[in-house]
């Protein structure tokens, strides 16, 4: 008889501790940009564009309900974010072989798609009333993937030395931001270019560090920390929409490695920049919990 009512109450007790954890689905788009100031020119000049980029974005849900009103949420996320990339104006080119090392000043057109895969974790606390619920809180987040695709095209160069015209190129650009070394290109595909009357070869497709005479490690920081808000609508008691916002507040470039497209130092040695960028993400999903 004990041991009935014993596992009675055990049931009963297992009972209202299911129905307090909250497990689910959510998947969605990412409509993401990076964040921060723009290079500028001789003249003051913005020459920067960080536009907005789609990806996507799948994981799961975990949520302890108090009661029917406040709950906490938690979620392990995979979601890409990046960026539409747009350099144009003043820099140089450095036109480096095995006998030359050139430097030369013109002007540059980047443009380039960055996406960054990342493992998101968001915290939040939620208050629901009726169909609605909104949630704010934190996330975190640790960077898995890295890269970049574009073209830059350099036009209107001339040596720093001589004042000779340089020809106009067009590299293809294939960037792993995690795994590239300084130097790194494709040369199964080579170009010759005209500088200072002799013949520089260049490869086609070039790494993100190509123009970095040492390692000085990645780009993009391993790591991501902001804030978060989301106003979700129940289409059922299981089904939801959500729009998030999502804002960084960590620097994810390394000062060490954000390469100066404009300038060169007094002794024509490679500058790096000392600022900072941050993720921005809007994100609209489709969500299932149970």
């Amino acid at each position: 008889m004990i041991r009935a009512i014993l596992f009675i109450v055990f049931l009963h007790a297992s009972h209202g501790l299911y129905a307090q954890f909250h497990f689910g689905f959510k998947t969605g788009l990412n409509f993401s940009q990076i964040d921060g100031p723009s290079e500028q020119d001789d003249a003051g000049k913005d020459l920067e564009d960080w536009n907005s980029s789609t990806g996507f974005l799948v994981g799961m849900s975990f949520a302890y309900q108090f009661n029917e009103y406040f709950s906490v949420r938690s979620e392990l996320m995979y979601s890409k974010k990046g960026t539409e990339y747009e350099f144009d104006g003043q820099s140089y080119r450095f036109f480096r072989d095995n006998q030359t090392n050139i430097l030369s000043y013109g002007q540059s057109r980047y443009s380039l798609r960055v996406s960054n895969a990342y493992i998101d974790l968001p915290v939040m606390a939620a208050g629901k009333w009726k169909r609605l619920e909104l949630a704010g809180g934190f996330y975190a987040a640790a960077l898995v993937q890295s890269i970049g695709e574009g073209s830059l095209t350099y036009t209107q160069g001339r040596t720093a030395v001589l004042n000779n015209p340089v020809d106009s190129i067009r590299y293809t650009l294939d960037y792993n931001y995690k795994k590239d070394g300084p130097g790194g290109a494709d040369f199964g595909e080579t170009f010759n270019v005209r500088v200072d009357n002799r013949d520089v070869t260049q490869p086609q497709t070039t790494g993100a560090y190509f123009d970095h005479t040492e390692d000085n490690g990645a780009l993009f920081a391993p790591f991501d920390f902001g804030l978060i808000g989301e106003l979700s609508f129940f289409l059922t008691e299981t089904l939801y929409l959500s729009g998030r916002v999502q804002y960084g507040l960590t620097d994810i470039t390394r000062n060490e490695a954000d390469l100066s497209k404009v300038r060169v130092a007094d002794d024509n040695s490679l500058l790096f920049r000392d600022d900072k960028h941050r993720n921005f993400t809007i994100q609209a999903c489709l969500g299932f919990s149970f």
